[in-house]
């Protein structure tokens, strides 16, 4: 099989937690069944406190059920070596410069010149040697995306990286992911609450609804990325289209 033929397959029957409180189980997903091709970028989006970081967090093996299977090329994952995870703070070691930060993952020795690829992509250089204190949280992130593609992952997982950050910095920050990516492309799964980021970034945006979620919808993107800004008109006029189909399945995402 190709490599371009390969495909990322979740599939998940059932994820819940015990509620200490009241004694209860709380089921959280429920028949997720989710095929993703070879990089593909695929955004998931749904109400606030659905499962969606739950799920991502299964997906990277942070958390495990009895009831799932995720493959690629129908192969069980070595997690390790197969992913890179972004959450939605940057969890710099503040002890450690940038450029430690980064090392942190892969050995230093071995990957000198990936290291060395990665801070220039970034525009990081100038900065290798600075304390996470002393950098800007736009440039946190930064940091935060460059070491989880230290050790060049097949699927990126990303879960909220630009929540909290205001638009000029999120967009920066589209545009070193993005063309990131079209140099060395690679799967990416991103989780937000922001509709106009998804289909502004995603090739498919994949709706989850309420707790215990489920897939409800899965979007074909038809906007371009060749102006990767939320106010540019394919990505209002699409917006808007969704908004009014699905004015329920939407509420509460901006």
């Amino acid at each position: 099989m190709e490599v371009k033929d390969l495909t990322f397959d979740i599939e998940i029957k059932k994820k819940s937690f015990f509620n200490k409180h009241d004694q209860s189980e709380v089921e959280v997903l429920k028949n997720i069944n989710i095929s993703i091709k070879n990089n593909e970028f695929v955004c998931i989006v749904g109400p606030s406190g659905c499962g969606k970081t739950t799920l991502m967090n299964v997906i990277g093996g942070l958390i495990e059920t009895e009831e799932q299977s995720i493959l690629l090329d129908k192969q069980k994952l070595n997690i390790d070596e197969n992913f890179g995870y972004v959450f939605q703070t940057s969890r710099l070691l503040p002890w450690l410069t940038v450029r430690e930060n980064i090392e942190l993952v892969c050995d230093e020795k071995k990957n000198k010149k990936r290291i060395d690829e990665l801070l220039s992509s970034f525009d990081l250089y100038e900065f290798e040697n600075y304390f996470p204190k002393s950098i800007s949280g736009g440039m946190r992130r930064k940091v935060s995306l460059a070491r989880a593609l230290a050790r060049n992952p097949k699927i990126l997982l990303m879960d909220e990286p630009f929540v909290s950050l205001d638009q000029p910095t999120s967009e920066s920050l589209y545009n070193v992911l993005v063309n990131y990516w079209n140099n060395n492309p690679l799967t990416i799964i991103l989780i937000t609450h922001n509709l106009k980021e998804a289909i502004l970034l995603g090739d498919r945006i994949i709706f989850f609804s309420k707790r215990p979620a489920s897939v409800v919808y899965d979007h074909k993107v038809k906007s371009k990325r060749k102006n990767l800004s939320v106010d540019n008109n394919d990505i209002q006029e699409e917006y808007t289209y969704l908004k009014k189909k699905f004015p329920s399945l939407l509420k509460g995402l901006i």
